[in-house]
């Protein structure tokens, strides 16, 4: 699979991790205006809720209750070195296809507005919720948790692809 130019990188990279940050926060303020301090709203039979939580962790609150300077460096100066190298790999790699760049391009948007979150509140707005019962549900997320799961998965339909026409050739 080809890859885009530099400068078609750049115009599309750009435009679309502001757009996803803007719709990220747009959410998670819609979030706290509507949700905060009631109770969630349950739509068909419980299985889809919105709720208000309040993530001082990554996913499923890991690290939440680490003492600083351990979360700082887990939770906001790590994931700021990571998505800084996506953002530079998505841009500047010459070995990236467009698969591979919309992946990285996706978790940067999506690690960037948790990370807004981090910095801002010390915490991170969750409001979603899927699931029936054990173990078939979600954790609480938002939707830059969305966006990254999707970066995640084109990350893992690429390497398919690679492993598959590595396979076809062998």
């Amino acid at each position: 699979m080809k890859s885009y130019s530099n400068k078609t990188r750049f115009l599309i990279f750009i435009p679309t991790v502001f757009i996803l940050i803007a719709f990220d926060q747009m959410t998670k303020i819609w979030a706290v205006e509507t949700l905060k301090g009631h109770l969630p709203r349950q739509y068909f039979f419980g299985m889809a809720q919105l709720t208000y939580a309040e993530n001082t962790g990554a996913w499923g609150n890991l690290g939440g209750n680490w003492d600083e300077p351990y979360r700082s460096l887990f939770l906001i100066f790590l994931p700021i070195i990571v998505l800084v190298a996506f953002s530079l790999f998505a841009l500047f790699s010459k070995k990236i296809n467009k698969l591979e760049f919309w992946s990285y391009c996706l978790i940067a948007a999506g690690g960037a507005g948790n990370l807004i979150d981090r910095i801002r509140f010390n915490f991170v707005v969750d409001f979603l919720y899927l699931g029936i019962k054990r173990p078939f549900e979600t954790n609480i997320f938002n939707i830059a948790d969305v966006v990254i799961m999707t970066g995640f998965g084109f990350m893992l339909l690429n390497m398919y692809q690679d492993w598959r026409s590595k396979k076809i050739v062998a």
